[in-house]
């Protein structure tokens, strides 16, 4: 049976199915270890809640959420055009491709002390993590759209004067979008990690500091709750990204 035979009531099943048995091994875990390697998922939520009536919650999440908008904003400003121009122009496409995987396959985390030598420990560094982690997936998976789109169709909207915006407009991104979409996703995940990350080597504010914090207490309940807001960002963005890609191509049939 495909994904395409399964009926809405049966996906929705499936998930709910797979998300009990997720919450019943890590109740399993905790109780088996005990809570000083693992805490269980109510005291995960009690420890998050009282984090957010005594405000500590928001005074951390300032930072990151800041860091982020304007990080991921501007990796996805700069990546969507510049995957767009790298898919479309072959020359283009020939000169960045080397640089471009060759930093991508680099492991951006180990880049991080370098950049916090030269930008300084600020708010500066940690916005240029994020866009690292987020530009990169959004230029691939963008260029990578563009390329495969049919060339037949952009040659028959040529043989009917079609100008190069119209071929812009009508053929390549609709074309390429279910690929944009998917960097789009790759691209914000990825900024969470890095916020995350620039707050670990930064420090001093943000998520990734209060984890430490946590840690350092030995309050596992704690750390676990900045963790487990940042795993329900990062569901809720693809979530919402799969569902614009539905309606701005259903043709493509997105699961």
């Amino acid at each position: 049976m495909t994904d395409r035979e399964l009926s809405a009531r049966a996906v929705v099943g499936l998930r709910v199915g797979f998300a009990l048995v997720v919450l019943g091994a890590w109740y399993l875990v905790a109780l088996t270890m005990g809570d000083l390697f693992l805490a269980p998922p109510h005291a995960v939520l009690a420890s998050l809640g009282r984090s957010v009536e005594s405000g500590e919650f928001l005074k951390y999440l300032g930072p990151t959420a800041y860091i982020l908008a304007i990080g991921a904003g501007l990796g996805v400003v700069t990546g969507v055009p510049a995957g767009l121009l790298i898919g479309r122009i072959r020359w283009l496409y020939f000169l960045t491709e080397a640089p471009i995987n060759i930093f991508y396959t680099t492991p951006l985390v180990a880049l991080i002390p370098f950049i916090l030598v030269i930008v300084g420990f600020n708010y500066q560094s940690k916005i240029l993590i994020v866009f690292l982690f987020t530009v990169l997936p959004v230029v691939i998976n963008t260029s990578s759209g563009v390329r495969t789109v049919d060339a037949d169709l952009v040659e028959l909207s040529r043989s009917f004067c079609a100008t190069e915006w119209t071929v812009w407009r009508d053929v390549i991104v609709p074309g390429s979008l279910p690929a944009i979409v998917t960097g789009l996703r790759l691209g914000l995940i990825h900024a969470l990690v890095g916020a995350v990350l620039a707050d670990f080597y930064a420090g001093a504010s943000g998520f990734g500091y209060l984890i430490i914090l946590y840690s350092n207490r030995f309050d596992i309940a704690g750390a676990l709750g900045p963790v487990l807001v940042l795993a329900a960002t990062g569901t809720a963005i693809a979530a919402l990204l799969k569902s614009a890609q539905r309606r701005l191509s259903p043709w493509q049939g997105a699961p």
